[in-house]
C-alpha cells in the first residue's frame, strides 16, 4: 500500500514540475508584418482580436501567426457553415416527415407513445439525479426513432 502512495506522490510531483516549467516558458511572438496583412486585406487590429478554436492536435504545432491565420479562415467560413447546418436540419426534418408518412395510423400512435415514454424516462432520470455515464450516447433528438420495431 505504501508503494501505491509513493507512486501517487511521485506522479503528483512530476506533474507539478511540468506545470511550473510550462508556466515559466516564454513565447516569442513575431511582430505582425504589414506586407502579409495587406496581401490578405486584413487590418492589424482585426488580426489581434480574432478568436476561434484550433482544430484538434493543432495547438502544439502552430505558432501565433499561424494561429491567427487559422482563426481568420474559420471566421471566413463560419456563416456559410451555419447556413448549411440550418439547411441540413430542415432536410432531416423533411426526411423524418416523409418516413413517418409511410407508417399506418396505428404505427404512428405507437411511435408517439415510444417518444413520450422515452421523454418521461429522461425527465425522471434528470429529476432524481441519475444521469448517463460519460461514455453513453445522448440522443435527445425527437426525430430519432431507433427504439421502434417493425413488428
Amino acid at each position: 500500500m505504501s508503494n501505491a502512495w509513493g507512486r501517487n506522490i511521485l506522479v503528483l510531483a512530476f506533474t507539478a514540475v511540468c506545470v511550473i516549467a510550462v508556466a515559466q516558458e516564454k513565447t516569442q511572438e513575431k511582430p505582425l508584418e504589414a506586407k502579409g496583412n495587406s496581401a490578405r486585406n486584413v487590418k492589424p487590429d482585426s488580426r489581434e482580436t480574432v478568436k476561434g478554436r484550433l482544430p484538434r492536435y493543432f495547438a502544439s504545432l502552430v505558432n501565433s501567426e499561424q494561429r491567427i491565420e487559422i482563426y481568420l479562415i474559420q471566421a471566413k467560413f463560419r456563416n456559410q457553415i451555419s447556413e448549411l447546418k440550418q439547411q441540413l436540419e430542415k432536410l432531416e426534418s423533411k426526411q423524418m416527415q416523409d418516413i413517418e408518412a409511410v407508417l399506418t395510423t396505428d404505427q404512428r400512435e405507437k411511435l408517439l407513445d415510444f417518444r413520450d415514454s422515452s421523454r418521461k424516462k429522461r425527465n425522471q432520470k434528470s429529476t432524481t439525479g441519475e444521469g448517463r455515464g460519460p461514455t453513453e450516447a445522448i440522443n435527445d433528438s425527437p426525430n430519432q426513432t431507433s427504439s421502434v420495431s417493425n413488428k
